[in-house]
């Protein structure tokens, strides 16, 4: 039996999990939905941020379900970061952020696009070393790193039948952005259809044109600039997901801690989109697009949260999510 493995997290992380496994469960069967600790909640418990038990359920789970996770509150020293230990652990090497309109009003009509960058670590692939005069920084740009990334994104296209690509890169490197350029061109054949832009020239195109483009495959340092421009054609960032992807493997983190006032008000679409992914990550479509397509029917309905015009609690909002599938 297929299984996903949620971890809540912390602050609103365990509402907005129980609203994406009702979700979820509501559309497919044969699935195994287990729980693991991360995060603040997981150091107070264990003295650790990422548990080994819930290494050894990332071991036996393809796709990971991750809540938001607060750890301001903790000695700065104690600090570290349990997704980047994910993201090496599991080889989770490309990151895909999907944004979409989900109702007219809330952003530019009819925007679908999936954004994919590498997922460079902290550490590993970035270094910052401190001089007398002030700080530098050090990225390494690998092919293979490109190669395998596009090679990720291409598989998504051809599932969800995406081919118009835009491949953004920026003259300020030339070296790396002309690498960039070599492996979409190697990735990307007939039948798709690839165009070359520029980051400035590709910004003006998505905020005039948003639909230009269905996929767009971007240079790292640019990658969360692109989000940036899409979030904001398409509601906001905390509406989709990072999702890090790796061969066989899906990891969805819904990173927003705040919700306003009242936690009972949690929007808990990012992670149940995260769950769409994960279930196109499976290879399970048709369920997948049961769960988009309710989450768009509840969207253009106006039955929604406070954050985004509504006025649904978070689990008002998932039993209307859960009639529309």
């Amino acid at each position: 039996m297929e299984k996903i493995l949620l971890l809540p997290g912390d602050g609103i992380g365990p509402r907005i999990t129980r609203s994406t496994r009702e979700v979820l469960s509501a559309v497919v069967d044969g699935v195994e939905f287990v729980e693991g600790d991360i995060g603040a909640v997981a150091y107070e418990k264990t003295g650790s941020f990422l548990p080994h038990e819930t290494m050894e359920l990332t071991g036996e789970c393809g796709s990971v379900l991750c809540g938001p996770m607060d750890l301001r509150s903790l000695p700065s020293k104690a600090v570290r970061d349990p997704l980047s230990t994910l993201r090496i652990q599991l080889d989770l090497y490309a990151l895909c952020k999907r944004f979409r309109t989900l109702s007219d009003g809330l952003g530019a009509p009819g925007v679908d696009v999936a954004l994919w960058f590498c997922s460079p670590v902290m550490g590993r692939d970035v270094f910052e070393t401190e001089d007398l005069d002030g700080t530098t920084l050090t990225k390494y740009v690998r092919k293979a790193s490109y190669e395998r990334m596009m090679a990720a994104s291409r598989r998504y296209a051809e599932q969800s039948g995406r081919r118009r690509v835009a491949c953004v890169t920026s003259d300020m490197f030339p070296e790396s952005s002309s690498m960039f350029r070599e492996c979409a061109a190697g990735t990307f054949v007939e039948p798709f259809q690839l165009v070359n832009e520029d980051m400035h020239r590709w910004a003006a195109f998505a905020v005039r044109e948003p639909s230009r483009y269905d996929t767009v495959v971007a240079v790292d340092l640019y990658g969360r600039v692109a989000g940036g421009v899409l979030a904001g054609l398409t509601g906001g960032n905390h509406l989709s997901p990072n999702v890090f992807v790796g061969d066989g493997r899906v990891l969805a983190e819904a990173g927003c801690i705040k919700c306003g006032a009242d936690e009972r008000y949690a929007n808990p679409t990012a992670m149940i989109i995260g769950g769409y992914m994960a279930l196109f990550g499976m290879g399970r479509l048709k369920e997948a697009e049961a769960v988009m397509e309710a989450l768009c029917e509840c969207y253009r309905a106006g039955d929604r949260t406070p954050d985004v015009g509504g006025t649904l609690t978070t689990e008002e909002f998932t039993d209307a999510v859960v009639r529309r599938i």
